[in-house]
């Protein structure tokens, strides 16, 4: 170990002695342009005005969870025989969170006398929720089943948040990487590469 230590030192010394004059003087941070600067900060202002936030991020999580429930409640009522608007009447009681406030929304248009096919298109913007409001108002003008149809949408947003969370699982795992690598790099320099090259110095000096 005292080998080690001796060929680390020569070695500093050896590079120091390599560096010119005013070599050290390039290696100071030279001041950012103001320019720079401002550019940076309007670029960042204009990225947090088009990246979602947290609380978006959030938001449309729990909706697209809260998709294969609603699907499942409207299509029971369905079938016991209830209108889509009572049906939603009643899933509107049964659920909390953003998926309520939605479907209060589209309740509340056909409510005010909206043609129940637009109201239920509305849904289409609703992430978790596009194909269902979709297939609603054309199965709306159609006066197809719509619980099977819903059902179809329950198992179909059943398998895409399986596939979320697996993806989310690779992705951590991806992530964990690099931290493994931060730990294990200076490791294997301190306890490999450091006491061998300092054994060859030792033994050329």
């Amino acid at each position: 170990m005292g080998w080690a230590i001796t060929g680390a030192v020569l070695a500093g010394l050896m590079a120091w002695w390599w560096v010119p004059p005013g070599g050290l003087g390039r290696l100071e941070p030279s001041p950012v342009p103001r320019r720079l600067v401002t550019r940076g900060s309007t670029l960042l202002t204009r990225l947090k005005g088009v990246l979602p936030t947290t609380a978006e991020v959030q938001r449309d999580e729990e909706l697209r969870a809260s998709a294969p429930v609603v699907c499942d409640l409207m299509a029971l009522c369905l079938d016991a025989g209830r209108p889509p608007r009572a049906a939603l009447r009643v899933v509107v009681g049964q659920v909390s969170g953003p998926a309520r406030e939605e479907l209060e929304g589209v309740l509340a248009r056909i409510d005010l006398g909206v043609d129940e096919a637009e109201a239920w298109n509305t849904l289409g913007r609703v992430p978790g929720f596009r194909e269902v409001g979709r297939d609603l108002a054309r199965s709306v003008r159609s006066g197809l089943g719509l619980a099977g149809l819903l059902r179809q949408h329950a198992v179909a947003a059943r398998a895409e948040a399986d596939a979320r969370a697996l993806a989310r699982a690779r992705a951590a795992g991806v992530r964990s990487v690099v931290p493994l690598m931060l730990c294990f790099l200076p490791a294997f320099l301190l306890l490999g590469v450091i006491p061998l090259f300092g054994a060859l110095v030792g033994g050329l000096w």
